[in-house]
């Protein structure tokens, strides 16, 4: 008995010696714990602060790429409309983007550095050689510059795992050519019915039945229609207010039917996308006529286009009750297409000019 109640005791103390002896190790998974969730945390703030930092230098980099792409091929349309090939070089190109490029902080010695390379390109954009500080000529088909910026920030919080600079980059794409007709998506689907040619700087009613507003004298669409024009042939008021909010008409040539949508429409999402324009200046076609001219199934043929500056519209009663601006000029192309020609010719009146990437 007093042998088993020693073993016991013995057998006792052992037992509450273990833990003590485990607690260094214990302490030790927890700092590893530690360590380890402050690298993630350190890792996961660096990715928010450090990827938010190289964002905003992408989006630098692409005003940068934008603005130095169209003042290149600002040259190269210049270089088409003033005669031969050999009054622009390369070196003219270069140094229009270079320009563009200091002027907007875009330089290897900069905070962040900053390097550019540019390229010739033709009408299918295929590059046709680089943009290079030479007098050499500029190669054959060239109808455009594309741009690549690339901007190196550095990082603030992920240098702990090896990663001190970010490569950010951004390219462009600008093209100059000859207009066989303005492209799809810019007219506003608002009908005018001039009673005499328009005078430049003069005020018109653009949509009003049988009144005067404005100093201009208005059309007259027949009983029950206001003037908007449907391009698909929907009556709905909210497929008007997205053909006005985002000009969405198709090609076509004059002239061509389209059918009305009747009624001064009264719907918020109307005046919502009319106010976007009040100010600026759009195109909007121009109809002799509707055949028929009975409200719901009016149709309009459209012969032209002019462009005006929108004044202001009726906003004070349930529905918009008339439309106002002043007279620009006339569009002058026979169509209104997607496509673009071969390179500006010297006298061209209408040329294209504008990022396409």
């Amino acid at each position: 008995m007093q042998r088993f109640s020693s073993t016991w005791r013995r057998h006792s103390n052992v037992r509450r010696h273990r833990p003590s002896a485990e607690r260094p190790s214990e302490r030790g998974q927890v700092l590893v714990i530690f360590v380890g969730g402050l690298v993630t945390i350190i890792l996961f703030v660096g990715l928010v602060i450090d990827g938010g930092f190289a964002f905003l230098n992408r989006r630098e980099a692409q005003n940068v790429a934008d603005t130095a792409a169209l003042a290149g091929t600002k040259i190269v349309a210049d270089h088409y409309q003033a005669g031969p090939l050999t009054t622009v070089t390369s070196a003219t190109v270069y140094a229009a983007i270079d320009s563009i490029a200091q002027a907007n902080g875009c330089r290897p010695s900069g905070t962040p550095p900053c390097t550019w390379t540019a390229n010739f390109v033709d009408r299918q954009e295929n590059v046709l050689g680089p943009v290079v500080n030479a007098p050499s000529g500029l190669p054959p088909n060239t109808q455009g510059v594309a741009v690549t910026v690339t901007r190196t920030p550095r990082t603030f919080f992920l240098g702990i795992v090896g990663q001190t600079t970010w490569n950010v980059g951004a390219g462009a794409t600008a093209m100059a050519g000859r207009l066989t007709g303005a492209p799809g998506g810019i007219l506003l689907p608002i009908g005018t019915n001039p009673p005499q040619p328009f005078q430049p700087g003069q005020q018109y009613v653009l949509t009003e039945t049988g009144a005067t507003h404005g100093g201009g004298s208005s059309p007259n669409f027949g009983p029950g229609n206001f003037g908007w024009l449907s391009w698909t042939g929907s009556n709905n008021a909210g497929a008007l207010a997205q053909a006005i909010c985002y000009p969405n008409n198709p090609a076509f040539s004059f002239p061509t039917d389209f059918p009305g949508v009747p009624g001064a429409t009264n719907a918020r999402d109307v005046r919502a996308c009319l106010d976007k324009w009040i100010g600026q200046t759009v195109l909007i076609p121009v109809v002799s006529g509707c055949d028929p001219c009975n409200g719901n199934n009016a149709v309009f043929t459209i012969v032209g286009a002019a462009a005006f500056t929108l004044t202001g519209y009726d906003g004070n009663g349930p529905a918009v009750a008339w439309l106002s601006g002043v007279f620009t000029a006339y569009y002058g192309l026979p169509s209104v297409s997607a496509g673009l020609g071969g390179p500006p010719q010297p006298g061209d009146p209408q040329l294209f000019l504008g990022l396409i990437r």
